[in-house]
């Protein structure tokens, strides 16, 4: 596609046929429109015209600005000029991969504006061009030659690391071998596109090419990938980072050298260039506001305080790490005193997943991992490992006070965690589980128990909350009729196995239904099981109201089952619902019987408490039956595994069923909800039911598709905390959690989820237990928080001040605060000259000649001064760069 062609974009031509403000269809973009959706207008116009002139373009726009959005507006104009285009998007791992597929289905629904056939299907409203997903070269290389005709690639850079594996003989150079084969399937890729390469190239997370030069297989690899000027893979290329100089300036020549001709040219002459990069302002109640208006960042100290074997540990830790580094005559990298809970957990298994390629920026442990693994040995002789006062220290900031206290607003809760050490995600996530179960124990015990909580709560918490001691401390409290709920096996066949029973909460487990053996259920379990097995009058309990506001129900029907009658309240309701609609062949030959009263539900009593915000979010969700049914089983999923509201429920029945009341099922039922009726009003369901309202179509629309309407990912979702690592395969259900209310409420995570994934909608809350390698590193992790339309932004809006607090856990007076001192002082010197693009090279090695005592000064606070009409952005948009002619 030659430049004449390609033609020059205004943004307002863009802005015809997207909408960059999908909350206001008639949005038109204004010249003199500061927002970040005329921004974003302006960056698909700059964009588009500097493939037009120079066949590269960098999108460097700050973290959180809606680059994909933009990017995304490219692919679609694109094809809307030109609709057998094929495009090539490369991402770091599979989940952006994925996140980039469900992405832009989304942007055509819901930001293009004409279903015109060429970029969105009339009728449907779907993409024309859907994506193809390819985990490997080889995949990517057999999907263009698929008769099908595909037009939208999608694959890892990962690809490019695995090219070869250790199979080869003894002196193979893979270093060589990774060229060779990159370059096969370069010739192979130009073949099947008929000699001309992809009409379009798009790496996001540029700087994962920032070491052009070093000895890895990705970057060999890349270069033969990509091709020479001659032979381009693509005839142009877009790449995308929010941080082009992520260790130093120099980074930017080495990203843009693998898709244009560099040769000698300053960094800022090829930003100007190449490169827009626009700072992010976000909208709030008073104007605008910059990052630097809003971040707090703490130091959190831990110390040795009446913990004298931890200070003895430390102390011995500290000297013969001070003797290794003299010995072997080299500075250490940052990572250290993270912790010794591998020789607590052995974590052999837990090996960093090379789909992710991290291997050099998290690790199983570090220099210091000899030194540390002698001295836990000499003090488990003793007794045991000693306390490690940072992970108590994170784990108070982390844990709430009391989660059955709804005067907190459920997001604080909330709480993002990186490591740099992989096996310290397992043991935070165990830490912080083991003080929500402390909690919910407590709970539990009261309501089973209240004349002697305490000691019986002592006696299971001895016990690390086991299932069997459960049973035995609290077993004559069960309902003597639950056995019949373990009849069949159609839900408890549904039952997860938990993968980590030693990190997840105990607690929670109560809650599952085994499939096998003497401990296969608890009265927990089997209170959970009436709540969803149809054929129980109790799961009435939180099904939908019968008109989605207080409507209740007043038939059920009775079936033959085998040689005996069930009833089945499910479907029934579900008929209602659908205004008595006939649902199948099995509804039309059921007896209905008719309920002695009208029966509630839970959702109906919590409707006459909310506010008429809420009541509105209800309207417009019941105008969809579809989506309003997907609401009520987001919900229930959500209150029956992801949530402590299954524990609170079940605590009210514990109580309601010491009034040992009488009567038969229907009664009974009535008599419960009249007994939690004066409960509701500050309750954990009510509290749970609002935050559901007010962030579920915003989950909907970018899940709807992975959940089906069914939400069923939320049952393996069960505990409060999770981690991440390369080893955890099932990441999107943690994103998905933790970007809802639900659990988990504390995601502890390596670097896998540092770039490229959403975390923001709920949480505004960063933990660097490990410190990140780089200041660059550091900006990424927190931009999975620091981000449009999320949980800082709706503060703005509301109160025009937010708070987005990052935290720096540390050991007070040891080698965690020197390193910690050092690594502050250095990235406040970086961070400005870092959105500005024109960053001095940092360096990973600890070197405390450079430390100061005055570290603390250097920990950014909220800054008022901090106006967006004084921020001028390093690379804008400019109307007067572009190409002849007009699109």
């Amino acid at each position: 596609m030659d430049n004449e062609r390609w033609g020059a974009l205004t943004p307002e031509r863009v802005a015809g046929w997207i909408t960059f403000d999908r909350d206001h269809p008639d949005w038109i973009y204004r010249e003199d429109d500061t927002s970040m959706p005329a921004r974003q207008a302006e960056g698909v116009a700059g964009l588009w015209n500097k493939l037009g002139l120079h066949r590269a373009a960098l999108l460097a726009d700050e973290v959180g600005t809606g680059k994909t959005l933009q990017a995304l507006g490219v692919l679609a104009l694109l094809w809307k000029m030109k609709p057998d285009a094929r495009v090539l998007v490369m991402a770091p791992n599979r989940d952006i991969c994925r996140h980039w597929q469900s992405e832009y289905a989304k942007f055509v629904r819901t930001h293009y504006r004409k279903s015109d056939g060429l970029v969105r299907r009339p009728g449907d409203e779907e993409p024309v061009h859907k994506a193809r997903l390819a985990w490997s070269l080889s995949e990517l290389a057999e999907a263009v030659e698929e008769p099908q005709n595909h037009h939208f690639f999608i694959t890892t850079i990962y690809s490019l690391s695995g090219l070869v594996r250790g199979e080869h003989e003894e002196g193979f150079d893979k270093l060589k071998g990774a060229a060779a084969a990159a370059a096969e399937i370069h010739r192979k890729l130009k073949a099947s596109l008929g000699g001309r390469g992809f009409d379009l190239l798009v790496v996001d997370e540029a700087h994962y090419f920032r070491n052009s030069k070093g000895k890895s297989q990705r970057a060999r690899a890349a270069q033969e990938f990509f091709g020479p000027k001659e032979d381009r893979l693509g005839e142009r290329a877009l790449l995308m980072t929010a941080t082009p100089s992520h260790a130093s300036i120099d980074d930017v020549a080495a990203i843009l050298g693998y898709v244009a001709e560099v040769g000698s040219a300053k960094p800022e002459v090829l930003l100007k260039k190449y490169a827009l990069r626009r700072l992010r302002r976000m909208k709030g109640r008073n104007g605008s506001y910059t990052k630097y208006s809003y971040r707090n960042e703490r130091a959190v100290a831990a110390d040795f305080d009446r913990t004298p074997a931890a200070e003895l540990f430390f102390a011995l830790y500290q000297k013969q790490l001070v003797q290794q580094q003299v010995k072997d005559g080299r500075r250490f990298l940052y990572g250290y005193l993270e912790g010794f809970e591998s020789f607590e957990v052995q974590a052999q298994d837990e090996e960093q997943d090379t789909e992710e390629d991290a291997a050099k920026r998290d690790f199983q442990g570090a220099p210091d991992t000899e030194i540390l693994t002698r001295l836990a040995r000499m003090h488990e002789c003793l007794g045991g490992l000693p306390a490690h006062p940072k992970y108590d220290t994170l784990v108070s900031c982390c844990a709430p006070t009391d989660i059955f206290d709804t005067g907190t607003d459920l997001h604080e809760h909330k709480h993002l965690v990186f490591v740099r050490r992989i096996p310290s995600v397992r043991e935070i996530a165990k830490r912080i589980n083991t003080a929500y179960d402390r909690q919910m124990g407590q709970r539990i015990a009261q309501a089973l128990a209240p004349n002697a909580p305490g000691t019986l709560l002592k006696r299971w918490e001895a016990s690390y909350w086991s299932r069997e001691a459960f049973n035995r401390i609290f077993g004559g409290e069960a309902d003597t009729d639950d056995a019949v709920l373990l009849e069949g096996d159609a839900l408890v066949s549904d039952e997860h196995a938990d993968e980590d029973a030693d990190v997840h909460s105990r607690v929670a487990n109560l809650f599952v239904v085994k499939k096998t053996g003497t401990q296969r259920s608890t009265d927990c379990s089997n209170f959970s099981l009436r709540l969803r097995k149809p054929d129980s009058l109790f799961s009435l309990l939180l099904e939908p109201a019968s008109d989605y506001r207080m409507g209740t129900y007043r038939y059920h029907y009775r079936k033959q089952s085998g040689s005996r009658l069930r009833d089945e309240f499910a479907s029934a309701a579900l008929q209602a619902r659908a205004g008595g609609k006939k649902l199948g062949t099995d509804v039309a030959a059921d007896v209905k019987l008719d309920f002695e009263k009208p029966m509630p539900t839970l959702w109906g009593l919590m409707y006459e408490l909310l506010e008429q915000t809420d009541r509105d979010r209800i309207e417009r969700l019941a105008r969809d039956k579809a989506l309003v049914e997907s609401f009520g089983n987001y919900l229930k999923n959500g209150f029956l595994f992801a949530s402590p509201v299954i524990v609170e429920l079940y605590c009210w029945y514990a109580e309601f069923r010491r009034r040992r009341e009488t009567g038969d099922v229907q009664q009974r039922y009535l008599a419960f909800l009249g007994f939690i009726g004066d409960k509701l009003n500050g309750s954990l369901a009510l509290a749970y039911f609002r935050a559901a309202l007010e962030t579920f179509e915003a989950l909907f629309e970018t899940w709807e598709a992975h959940c089906k309407g069914k939400w069923h990912v939320l049952t393996g979702l069960s505990s409060p905390a999770f981690y991440a690592s390369g080893a955890v395969k099932d990441r999107q259900r943690l994103i998905l959690g933790f970007n809802s209310p639900f659990y988990p409420n504390v995601l502890a995570a390596t670097s896998v989820l540092q770039e490229g994934v959403n975390l923001h909608l709920q949480c505004r809350k960063v933990h660097h237990y490990g410190i990140a390698w780089t200041p660059g590193d550091n900006e990424q992790r927190v931009g999975r928080v620091d981000r449009l339309f999320g949980r800082v932004n709706a503060q703005l809006e509301r109160d025009g001040r937010a708070e987005l607090a990052i935290y720096y856990p540390y050991l007070a007076r040891s080698f965690d605060e020197e390193q910690l001192a050092l690594f502050i002082r250095e990235k406040h010197g970086v961070e400005e000259r870092m959105d500005t693009c024109r960053q001095s090279p940092v360096s990973t090695e600890i070197d405390l000649r450079h430390a100061s005592d005055a570290w603390r000064s250097y920990l950014r606070t909220p800054r008022e001064d901090m106006s967006t009409s004084d921020m001028a952005d390093p690379f804008p948009y400019r109307r007067e760069d572009r190409p002849e002619g007009e699109y």
